[in-house]
């Protein structure tokens, strides 16, 4: 019965004119499901990952989604207060405040094949002198050091106060001191297959560069200081008490 039917409806479908009977099966229409918003790697579906990973995406979709609901209108009223440099301005306040101010510096030279005790006469030659007039007292002086890796080191010294804040025309050599250092021992080859062993010295110096008073300072500070010695508190100076008054011990 069924293949007698089967081949009716074969039949059927062979013959031609718009009579004749649709038996094939209906196809619907396709429904346009619009896909659901994924985060995922390539743009695939995140179907066979690791939970742990799954967890993390959704996580972030809900953070994305608070921080566009936090985001505020600004008004523009109020971004056009203020002029274009204030935040620049700001910044160069606060690392002029954050700046530490310097008093003095200090600097050191390096080892040198030198005695400490002829160091030593150097670092008196231009204690207590400001910087420029030590640097000229070690270039007319009659140390060799003193000419040449001395006055290079205090030069140095000097640009590199003035770098950190101090005026040039106060600076003062305030301390000079020097340091030993390790002595290296060399073979001192003598006659008859003699030997002996010599201990070269090593030493360097130290400085401390502050700001003092100027030449015209010290002047008038001396002059202030001998006024002093013969100034009196009378209006005039023959108008003084006599104090300890010398009375002899006889009557005529």
């Amino acid at each position: 019965m069924s293949r007698t039917l089967r081949s009716a409806a074969l039949v059927a479908q062979s013959l031609a004119g718009p009579s004749r009977p649709m038996l094939r099966p209906r196809i619907a229409a396709p429904v346009f499901v619009a896909p659901a918003q994924t985060r995922s790697l390539f743009g695939l579906p995140d179907v066979g990952l690791p939970k742990s990973w799954r967890k993390a995406m959704r996580r972030d979709n809900a953070d994305d989604v608070k921080e566009t609901e936090e985001v505020k209108e600004v008004d523009p009223a109020e971004v056009s207060k203020g002029g274009l440099f204030d935040e620049v301005i700001e910044e160069a306040a606060e690392v002029a405040r954050s700046r530490k101010i310097s008093h003095e510096h200090r600097y050191k030279s390096g080892q040198h094949k030198m005695s400490h005790r002829k160091l030593n006469d150097i670092s008196r030659q231009v204690a207590g002198l400001p910087v420029d007039e030590a640097i000229v007292q070690l270039v007319h002086g009659s140390k060799r050091a003193g000419r040449t890796w001395v006055k290079s080191t205090l030069a140095l010294a000097r640009d590199h106060a003035e770098a950190k804040g101090l005026r040039r025309d106060r600076l003062v050599v305030a301390e000079t001191f020097v340091s030993k250092g390790p002595k290296v021992a060399r073979v001192d080859i003598k006659g008859r297959g003699r030997l002996g062993i010599k201990h070269h010295p090593t030493a360097r110096i130290h400085f401390v560069l502050r700001e003092g008073k100027t030449y015209e300072e010290k002047l008038a500070a001396e002059r202030k200081k001998v006024l002093n010695k013969v100034r009196s508190a009378g209006i005039v100076r023959e108008d003084g008490k006599i104090r300890r008054k010398f009375v002899s011990g006889w009557a005529w």
